[in-house]
């Protein structure tokens, strides 16, 4: 993945965030997936996270056809 352009809303919020300090990041095993991130922003109690798992990968799968 590469960035060509940003264009933050609030340059200080961005530099305190401490996005671009290595030792504030979580480690790559306690990140959470795409799938639980979705969950999380979807607040839909309905849903598992089987449920967001599966129309990700059926998302891959049948992408192009």
């Amino acid at each position: 993945m590469g960035i060509e352009e940003v264009y933050p809303h609030c340059p200080k919020s961005l530099l305190r965030s401490g996005a671009w300090k290595q030792e504030q990041w979580l480690p790559a095993d306690a990140q959470p997936t795409s799938a639980e991130v979705t969950l999380a922003q979807l607040r839909m109690p309905e849903l598992t996270i089987d449920d967001i798992e599966q129309a990700e990968a059926d998302s891959l799968k049948y992408r192009y056809e």
